[in-house]
């Protein structure tokens, strides 16, 4: 069952993800098998001790039988006990992977553009925990805090042998800090690369029409690998390490069984202990050091593990910390923005700065001015995929950060300048991932956005495969569908960003009437534009330079001002080089 997302970050403001995976209980039980079966596997060198102290001296046939079937009694529970751990380390696994996974994803998409490049990988770490904790390593942890118990036990055979085993787990304790040193600088090293080289591989194979048109195969490939090396180079060089260690410790293992023999023998010609702990000294040791035999092969593990853990947590971190924002009701589309400040730390300058207009319900807003000049961001930031430095966006009066995104979403159709289209078919790239979908509004939306004949041309019509983010259509088509997507449901506000840039003159004729037909329907458009065919609709303009508000008011007078700066706007009334001849108009609302 997955998370309830809001109520996970309402309930865990000041709580860490640990703290809110369930089925941490199920650890109890791990923990109870794997005493049990600790325990349990005691009976091998008691087995030896009694056959070598009892059974031989007395030659006792039925003594030996009734051992050996205690002992076969007790290995078969050990080994159920092993299933049992084994299977609800899986369970939990799967159970933590299905109740992290979402949290995680939310988490990604909330913050789109606050962590770079690394969440893109966020998921992949959620899918490498579950295969760690479903993992040997797990196990071979949980069953290291026994060594104690083993110790004590040769002890109390003899002091000797609690010496030797002691020793060495002095030894494999010093390895495996050896161990751990190399797997972290490893890591390390190879992590940064292995990002990189990825990065490299999605962006070849995402524009691979380019890369063989343009005839850089080879170049690419030679770079892929030149990436490749150096990712894999210092996990060669880490697991060759780790390796030889590994083998160390066999030898260090084995040479202490061995130890613990020779002093069982000699203890023996000494008459200080009986011949059967011989047998028993051994096994014991060789129990007590597997576990930290193991670890050493498994400090690599631990160590991606433990970073995996840290990228999750810093995943999560937006949906954790989020506080519950209440409903609000149904806007009508009004919106306001007052004295807008953006800015970056990578830049000196604002993005956009003191920015202020509105736009009402059955207004069209066109922005206008010369690249760089902060449209794009502007409608980002209307569509809260950014938080302003400064100054306030309301839509009906209240702030953008109080409005739930969720709910906030329902209501705002956006149409970015890189029109982005989920794979799937035609009718799925419009609805997008609405589980309420009817066809009658997919429709709808195709319709009033004027794609409706030109999806019905397509060769399966609502139904045709577009491809992954629609390579299978051309660029008119993307924009058309995604015209359709910004209009489906009941969107008050919608904000699109060049949407004619890929359409012909028929195509814009489309698209002027599918931006009157959604103004008619009383929603509120923000509209970015370099090309003068929309300017025919609009309410208003608002014309930018620099991330500045130059002027804001009615299209006749705000055009002529236009031709003052680099942009590329050109009507009827507006020639390149020709100077305004009045003064900027007070930048302000609209009255």
């Amino acid at each position: 069952m997955y998370p309830n997302i809001s109520r996970v970050a309402s309930a865990s403001s000041k709580r860490s993800l640990l703290g809110l995976i369930p089925g941490r209980s199920t650890f109890v039980w791990i923990v109870a098998f794997s005493v049990s079966m600790n325990i349990l596997l005691l009976v091998i060198p008691f087995y030896s001790i009694e056959i070598f102290d009892r059974v031989l001296s007395s030659g006792s046939v039925e003594t030996l039988i009734g051992l050996t079937g205690i002992a076969v009694i007790a290995l078969a529970f050990s080994a159920a006990f092993d299933t049992f751990r084994s299977r609800l380390l899986s369970r939990f696994a799967v159970a933590f992977e299905r109740y992290v996974a979402p949290i995680v994803l939310e988490s990604v998409i909330a913050d789109s553009s606050g962590r770079g490049d690394s969440r893109v990988n966020d998921l992949a770490k959620v899918r490498e925990l579950r295969s760690f904790l479903s993992g040997g390593t797990v196990t071979t942890l949980i069953d290291a805090p026994f060594l104690p118990l083993f110790i004590f036990i040769l002890f109390f055979l003899h002091p000797w042998y609690g010496i030797i085993a002691l020793i060495g787990t002095t030894i494999l304790l010093v390895m495996g800090f050896v161990s751990r040193k190399i797997a972290r600088a490893e890591i390390a090293q190879a992590t940064g690369a292995a990002s990189r080289t990825q990065a490299a591989l999605d962006g070849i194979v995402r524009h691979a029409s380019l890369v063989r048109a343009m005839g850089w195969t080879r170049g690419a490939v030679r770079e892929f690998m030149r990436l490749n090396d150096q990712a894999l180079s210092p996990v060669v060089r880490g697991s060759e390490r780790v390796a030889a260690i590994a083998s160390a410790a066999r030898l260090v293992r084995t040479v202490l069984q061995i130890a613990a023999i020779g002093t069982g023998a000699w203890l023996v010609l000494q008459n200080e202990v009986l011949s059967g702990s011989l047998i028993a000294s051994s096994l014991l040791i060789a129990r007590t050091l597997q576990p930290m035999e193991g670890l050493i092969s498994a400090w690599r593990a631990l160590t991606s593990a433990h970073e995996a853990w840290i990228q999750v947590c810093a995943a999560a971190a937006p949906v954790l910390e989020r506080t519950r924002k209440t409903v609000l009701p149904t806007p009508s589309g009004e919106l306001e923005v007052a004295h807008l400040t953006y800015r970056t730390a990578a830049v000196k300058r604002p993005i956009l700065a003191e920015v202020t207009f509105q736009c009402r319900p059955g207004e069209i807003v066109v922005v206008i001015g010369p690249t760089g000049a902060g449209k794009s961001t502007l409608l980002r930031l209307i569509a809260a995929l950014e938080r302003p430095t400064g100054g306030t966006i309301r839509l009906d009066r209240a702030a953008l950060e109080n409005w739930d995104p969720d709910q906030l979403g329902q209501f705002v159709g956006y149409l970015p300048q890189d029109v982005q289209l989920l794979g799937g078919t035609v009718a799925e790239a419009i609805a997008g991932f609405d589980e309420n979908a009817r066809d009658e509004d997919i429709i709808a939306a195709a319709m009033l956005a004027q794609a409706h004949e030109m999806i019905l041309s397509l060769p399966q019509g609502y139904q045709t495969a577009i491809g992954r983010d629609g390579n299978k259509l051309s660029g008119g088509q993307r924009q058309r569908i995604g015209l359709a997507r910004a209009f489906f449901g009941d969107r008050k506000l919608i904000l699109l960003d060049e949407p004619n840039a890929n359409l012909d003159p028929e195509g814009e004729e489309a698209l002027c009437a599918a931006v009157q037909r959604a103004r008619e329907r009383g929603a509120a458009l923000v509209i970015v534009t370099h090309r003068p065919r929309l300017l025919t609709v609009a309410d208003a303009v608002l014309l930018l330079r620099d991330g500045r508000q130059f002027a804001f008011g009615p299209p006749s007078g705000v055009l002529p001002l236009s031709v003052s700066g680099a942009t590329p706007i050109q009507t009827p009334r507006s020639r390149p080089g020709e100077a305004a001849s009045f003064k900027i108009p007070v930048v302000g609302r609209r009255g």
